[in-house]
């Protein structure tokens, strides 16, 4: 069995998404970040997030519960090729 599927054929979509965009206050660009779990807090969800937070003056990486208000999804598509130059510095 192969791990690439056949050229007329194609992954099905992921069921959910992982990958988020953090809404940061006060910062013009949010966040990219990683869903690791999610619970519910009464009536509203939250996620365990984990980021790489580089607005600070020493980058780090950070893991904290955030409120789903605060995550913008990015859905991945497992059959998305790219451009020619992917994985090269820009």
């Amino acid at each position: 069995m192969s791990a690439n599927p056949p050229k007329n054929d194609a992954w099905r979509p992921y069921g959910d998404v992982r990958f988020v965009l953090i809404r940061n206050t006060g910062r013009l660009k949010p966040s990219r970040g990683l869903i690791l779990d999610w619970k519910r807090e009464g009536r509203r969800w939250e996620a365990l997030v984990v980021w790489h937070d580089d607005a600070a003056l020493k980058p780090v990486v950070k893991m904290d519960w955030l409120r789903i208000e605060d995550l913008i999804p990015v859905p991945v598509d497992p059959n998305w090729t790219g451009p020619s130059n992917q994985g090269r510095p820009r």
